[in-house]
């Protein structure tokens, strides 16, 4: 942030603050200045673009729309920046791949395609991320990732996409467990405790989704539990400690090995697409890196 600020107009640093904030006091505190200087900063701004920015009300700040994006525009020029300030500083011309992947794509897809990459592109460097989708658009958003791998649901109309891969979703329990012995539907597994990823999490989404579709909701099973890793939920199943539902991706050895089985339902057919998004407001040099790293998924699939 210090590379940002001492490029940056004063009062957009006053309005970056704030918006990090949110509250006048402690953005005052923060910047080492007067409460009426920030509010000062503000309404210039807000008469110099001739839009509002924040709105206080019900005794509560928030951003406008414009407010948003004018946030938006400064993290990416934050980025932009940096980069600029790394090309220069560096003797070497090297590219830095700087993406994010849902823990899904990450853990079970990724690991390859970099070996991939890096063998094809050995001076370029790699800064991959790995969180829930929910969390993957906001870093996308605040510019701190060129692009993320997800697997969860996206505003089409805010970002370039492309679909790299369909993977069935599917239900799974621990080879100990006679559930997988015979197909059944879903109702018959209700009685069995249910591991699910945090909210936010692409998968979880898209389970809810697909059992909301069939009038069916979480609670509708005995017990549900919420695990944010999904090594671990993998374990409790293996434990038989209840079943899971998840992409078949992430428990192919497992499955291989015969420690988890999947639970053969008659009702429950899920096939969904992975993406690789980004902004559509990106540089062309950027856009470039992306196609040659779509271009290498396209070649492994």
């Amino acid at each position: 942030m210090e590379e940002l600020f001492e490029m940056l107009d004063y009062r957009y640093q006053t309005f970056l603050t704030l918006t990090e904030e949110m509250n006048y006091t402690a953005t005052a505190k923060r910047l080492h200045i007067t409460q009426p200087a920030v509010t000062q900063h503000i309404q210039y701004l807000q008469q110099e673009l001739g839009v509002e920015l924040i709105r206080y009300e019900n005794r509560q700040l928030s951003l406008t729309a414009k407010g948003k994006q004018l946030q938006k525009d400064l993290y990416l020029l934050q980025r932009e920046i940096t980069k600029v300030q790394k090309q220069l500083a560096s003797t070497v011309e090297h590219t830095t791949l700087i993406f994010g992947a849902s823990l899904t794509i990450g853990e079970y897809m990724m690991p390859d395609l970099i070996e991939l990459y890096l063998n094809q592109y050995p001076t370029h460097n790699i800064s991959m991320v790995t969180d829930n989708t929910q969390h993957l658009i906001e870093l996308l958003e605040h510019g701190k990732i060129d692009f993320a791998l997800v697997e969860g649901e996206f505003n089409q109309s805010v970002f370039e996409f492309k679909k790299i891969t369909e993977e069935p979703f599917i239900a799974v329990c621990s080879g100990d467990s006679p559930l997988w012995e015979k197909e059944q539907s879903i109702n018959e597994v209700f009685s069995t405790s249910l591991l699910v990823r945090e909210e936010g999490s692409g998968s979880r989404l898209i389970f809810e989704t697909a059992i909301k579709n069939k009038g069916i909701h979480l609670d509708s099973f005995s017990k549900v539990m919420t695990i944010g890793s999904i090594g671990a939920i993998k374990k409790l199943v293996e434990k038989n400690l209840g079943i899971t539902f998840v992409y078949q991706k992430a428990v192919e050895e497992e499955l291989k090995k015969g420690i988890l089985k999947k639970i053969p339902l008659s009702d429950f057919n899920v096939v969904h697409p992975f993406y690789l998004i980004y902004l559509k407001r990106i540089q062309v040099r950027e856009v470039e890196t992306i196609e040659k790293f779509l271009r290498l998924i396209e070649m492994n699939k």
